[in-house]
């Protein structure tokens, strides 16, 4: 008999209407660890303006800012995560591992 695998994608969701895939936690574990959304775009090889539709995107739907974008000086501004960023960073991904650990099963 043929081996069955399962497949398929995950997002975390809030009653505010944010939801969060990987491409999503990506840009967002990317600015917290660059502090920038510029170079966060660039790693993940997409457009800033698209980059910074999504950031706002998350920040309005969601009950609590993520994504704080400090203006700056000559240096320029910096972004960052707030607590509640983070920790939903951190929740995808425990979901993500969890969900990679159960689809490897065979069943």
């Amino acid at each position: 008999m043929e081996s069955l695998k399962i497949k398929g994608r995950i997002w975390i969701e809030t009653e505010s209407g944010l939801k969060i895939g990987i491409g999503r936690a990506r840009l967002l574990e990317q600015i917290n660890e660059l502090g920038s959304i510029t170079e966060a775009a660039k790693v993940l090889k997409i457009p800033y303006r698209k980059a910074w539709g999504i950031v706002k995107e998350i920040n309005n739907n969601s009950s609590r800012e993520i994504v704080i974008k400090e203006v700056g000086g000559k240096a320029g501004g910096k972004s960052s995560l707030t607590d509640y960023g983070k920790l939903i960073v951190q929740k995808f991904k425990t979901a993500e591992e969890c969900f990679i650990k159960f689809s490897q099963d065979e069943i």
